[in-house]
């Protein structure tokens, strides 16, 4: 199951709900297998956002051409990106940009998720959160924002403080199996741009992500003990067998996600 695949299958949340109004409204597993925008109440819209997100995961679109269509789109709908409002304008290219990241990283970070298997969790048993790109204002605070997230689940299968990675690069470590990733999804410590996922993106605009850390380094920062067996994300069993791929897609956060592919083989 691909990134593309897996944006193709999650459900329409038209609303007119902003952004707060939403995250109190819904569950955070329904937020995760919808496509939604703040105050957005037009299906078309929201099945043009899934269709250009999709292209754009399998790189049959260029996120200007995706920001260019869906401008389109709401032209149409009488929104016009020269309209006052920055995010609060559906039109606005920070808007729009901030939609197709969001959308297309969330797909992503799932797809490479289902993706594991007991060889590569054995091979590459944690990640390493760093940022991947610059953008105008990078956040400051991803240190007390690590740290808030760690001290919530007792620092399970975590590395406190900063770890350096290749190059200096500032990074943070812990198991793929860590309760710390929900924590930072969920935004431990107040941090009220969380958008619930346990995965990258953690929050709104951020440009922090995953990269794969192995076992050499995971035992020698102290993650694992010398040939202990990594535990998988969420606790799931992860094999190509049918049921135990959608119990593992459940636990990631995408309840039903797959029922119309598998035919809700375990339900």
């Amino acid at each position: 199951m691909n990134a593309a695949e897996i944006l193709r299958l999650q459900d329409l949340l038209p609303t007119e709900l902003g952004s707060d109004e939403i995250r109190e409204a819904f569950a955070e597993d329904v937020l995760r297998s919808s496509v939604f925008s703040a105050k957005m109440a037009s299906v078309p819209y929201l099945e043009d956002v899934r269709e250009v997100c999709a292209a754009v995961l399998e790189g049959r679109m260029s996120d200007s051409e995706a920001r260019s269509r869906l401008g389109e789109a709401l032209e149409r709908m009488g929104h016009s990106p020269l309209d006052e409002g920055g995010l609060e304008n559906p039109a606005s290219e920070r808007r729009l940009n901030l939609i197709i990241e969001t959308q297309t990283r969330m797909a992503a970070s799932a797809a490479r998720l289902m993706a594991e298997t007991p060889d590569t969790l054995d091979a590459y048993p944690g990640w390493a959160l760093r940022r991947f790109d610059t953008p105008a204002a990078p956040r400051e605070d991803w240190p007390a924002r690590w740290n808030a997230a760690g001290e919530s689940v007792g620092w399970e299968g975590a590395k406190r403080g900063v770890w350096y990675g290749s190059g200096s690069t500032v990074a943070f470590a812990a198991l793929k199996s860590s309760p710390i990733w929900a924590a930072l999804g969920d935004g431990a410590g107040g941090f009220d741009d969380a958008i619930g996922n346990p995965f990258p993106p953690f929050a709104f605009g951020s440009y922090m992500d995953w990269e794969d850390l192995d076992r050499e380094t995971c035992e020698k920062i102290g993650l694992l003990e010398a040939g202990e067996e990594a535990p998988a994300p969420g606790g799931a069993a992860l094999s190509p067998d049918d049921e135990e791929l959608l119990e593992a897609a459940r636990k990631a956060g995408w309840p039903g996600l797959f029922d119309d592919i598998l035919g809700g083989a375990a339900e």
